[in-house]
């Protein structure tokens, strides 16, 4: 028996995923026939989130001068730098509490601490995808963060008898993992999707099977 941590990923297309979609049920219809209880089947946020109908047209947004002014502070590669982005934010949680977390979170980095905006902000904050990251026919709207990752997982990994994680990935070599049903994958999954195989434009492979060979013969 030769051991290796050999992990070969395969980015699985699928066609383009809507509210009529069931994600269990599109897990079961694309994952591969050959593949094994070991192997991780991960699902991009972004997708899972379409599919529960957490999306919101950009142009049925009306944008504050507080967004307008807030969404300055934040890098360009953020969702949260474009105004439709930082107003969908201050719809969900309310303009205070988002001013204060812009505060707190400029005070903080003067003293060296980062990501205090993140942790005051609520959990949309880090999950908001904006226009300029979402696939077509989704790219006039702005992706929330899907609901209960952890109990899909759990249940899509139990009725598929393989692992499943919900992630978030970006060509910038950032994975993110917003659960699996099982922690002991979180370091084979970041290393496999440091690439992006998934890509983040029109390839339409929302799905990555990561078959996860650790003993070949």
């Amino acid at each position: 028996v030769n051991r290796s941590n050999t992990n070969l990923i395969d980015p699985i297309k699928t066609h383009i995923l809507g509210t009529l979609d069931d994600p269990i049920n599109i897990l079961k219809s694309y994952i591969p026939q050959d593949h094994l209880p070991t192997d991780v089947l991960t699902i991009g946020e972004s997708p899972l989130a379409i599919m529960q109908g957490k999306y919101i047209d950009f142009r049925n947004i009306n944008i504050s001068k507080v967004a307008r002014l807030l969404c300055k502070g934040f890098a360009p590669t953020s969702s949260l730098a474009t105004a439709c982005g930082m107003q969908t934010l201050i719809n969900i949680y309310g303009p205070t509490r988002i001013m204060i977390s812009c505060l707190a979170g400029a005070l903080c980095k003067l003293f060296g601490i980062k990501g205090m905006f993140y942790r005051l902000a609520g959990s949309q904050a880090r999950l908001i995808d904006d226009i300029t990251g979402t696939t077509p026919p989704y790219d006039k709207s702005i992706v929330l963060g899907p609901n209960d990752t952890q109990g899909f997982c759990i249940k899509a990994s139990k009725e598929l008898q393989i692992n499943v994680a919900v992630v978030d990935v970006n060509d910038l070599g950032r994975v993110k993992i917003l659960s699996t049903n099982d922690i002991n994958n979180t370091e084979i999954i970041k290393t496999a999707l440091t690439s992006n195989p998934a890509g983040n434009a029109n390839q339409l492979t929302p799905l990555v099977l990561i078959r996860n060979n650790k003993i070949t013969r």
